[in-house]
Order: structure tokens, then sequence, then C-alpha cells
């Protein structure tokens, strides 16, 4: 840990530290802490980490253990536990933080529920064509691929401008133009379609029979 700061040592010491910190489950913190100021500098950049992994700062609110500190240049005072560990404010005590998701955790559980919303308006059947939930009803939707952006070169008041112009195309979900050049209009197509490429160039309702075969709600 006393290792130089190069990004991969970085790591490999913060590591060793959160290692270091779990097998001191049930040990007073500032018994803990006296032995990791005594080997390690308090300027050092591992020591400023230690704050990441263990809640020392920590308040009983309403039943629920809260983070009273401010620090990292956001407000934290005020907010539940997002570290692994934190010291028990009645006993002093390094406990472990049951309700801890680690940031790999967090992202899987929002690809799960993202991938169910997506499930519940969207079902792609090809990569150019898909079946599209909107207002209540599904439709049979075939996509086209935005025209790409372009340089349009042109002379105003005797000088040379230079702009970036793409063709807009009829988008028959949206029921209005849409292009590449109006990025409001590249998110709406991401959101719908999955993709800033593709606009909806036609659509057809689906019959019952084509739901129930879908199994479609």
């Amino acid at each position: 840990m006393r290792a130089g700061y190069g990004y991969r040592s970085l790591n490999e010491n913060l590591a060793s530290l959160r290692r270091y910190l779990l097998a001191q489950l049930g040990r007073p913190w500032n018994n803990v802490f006296s032995e990791i100021c005594a080997g390690i500098d308090r300027l050092n950049t591992v020591h400023q980490h230690i704050h990441e992994f263990i809640a020392v700062d920590v308040e009983v609110r309403d039943g629920r253990l809260i983070d009273a500190t401010n620090r990292g240049g956001y407000l934290r005072r005020g907010r539940g536990l997002s570290q692994e560990l934190y010291v028990d404010p009645r006993t002093g005590l390094i406990c472990l933080n049951r309700h801890y998701r680690s940031s790999g955790q967090d992202a899987a559980e929002h690809d799960m529920c993202e991938a169910a919303e997506v499930a519940a308006h969207r079902r792609t059947l090809d990569e150019r064509t898909l079946l599209l939930l909107v207002e209540g009803i599904w439709y049979l939707v075939e996509l086209g691929v935005l025209p790409k952006e372009r340089i349009v070169a042109s002379v105003v008041d005797s000088t040379r401008r230079r702009r970036t112009f793409a063709e807009p195309r009829y988008d028959v979900v949206l029921r209005r133009a849409v292009s590449r050049s109006v990025q409001a209009d590249l998110r709406q197509c991401k959101q719908l379609y999955g993709s800033m490429d593709f606009y909806a160039q036609n659509k057809r309702q689906l019959s019952s029979r084509e739901i129930k075969q879908h199994q479609l709600r």
C-alpha cells in the first residue's frame, strides 16, 4: 500500500484496502483507523478512498441508517448508505451494510428493467421490421434508414459558408418529418425503434389473430 499511484497500482491497493476492512468486521472503528494511519500516510491517495468502502459518520433516522457527511464535491448528507461497510453509531463497531448493492448489480437490474420495458411496447422481427405498441394499438412497422448528414456550401453576403444538412423523412408513427440534423428526432427514434439510424417508413395495425400469434398484450 506504500507503492506508487499508477492506475493499476492504485486499483490493486484499493482492493487490498477493501479486503482488509472486510476482515475487520466487529472491531472498533477507532482502533482499525489508528492501524491504517500507522501504515499509510494521511496524505496518501489510498487513504483518501477509505470512505468509498466504509461510512463513518452514520446516523439513525426513522429506523434507517443515514450517511451524515458531505464529501466528494456532491451532497451525501441525509441519504442512505452506499458503502459496503459502516460504523454503528451506537457501538462504534464496523458492521456489514446488508442493503449494499454494487454498481454492477445496479447496472444489471437497470438493464433487466429496461429490457422488460422495451418488450412491453416493442418486439423485433428483423433488422428493419418491428411490432410496436402505439397509443394502446399494436402495429407492424417497417423501418427506413435516415439519410446521412452532408456538408452544404453557400454564399451569404459574399461570404462562403458551410453547414451540415440531412434530408428529412416523414415518420408515420411520429406523424412528422424527422432528420439526423435534429437531436430531439434522434432521441425519439432511439427510444421508439432502438436506433438513431431508423425512422418508421410504413405501419399496419395488427389483427387479433396476429396479436395472439405473437403473444402480445
